[in-house]
């Protein structure tokens, strides 16, 4: 497979290989891929990991549902902690207001 990569990119390429980590721009290449490819996967087995722990929450009825009073409340206790989180942080930092 032959690569193009813009003079720029191949630029910091040849500055990676000269500093001699890597013995070759292919070895460099070939490198950054696997990480980006490592990366991917890990995004992706966290996000399955959270869906799995969502649906055994929901499985095992670990949830609440919300009616049209209900979510009020939510939204009130929410807002009531921001209050009280900024509140908080206006004290420790000394900011009036």
């Amino acid at each position: 497979m032959n690569i193009t990569l813009t003079p720029e990119l191949e630029q910091l390429v040849q500055k990676k290989v000269a500093r001699g980590k890597y013995v070759s721009a292919d070895t460099f290449v070939s490198a950054a891929v696997q990480r980006l490819i490592d990366d991917e996967s890990g995004e992706e087995g966290e996000i399955r990991a959270r869906i799995e722990a969502a649906e055994a929450a929901i499985n095992g009825e670990e949830f609440i549902e919300y009616d049209e009073t209900t979510i009020h409340e939510l939204v009130n206790g929410v807002h009531d902690r921001g209050l009280k989180h900024l509140a908080a942080e206006r004290e420790d930092t000394g900011v009036r207001g």
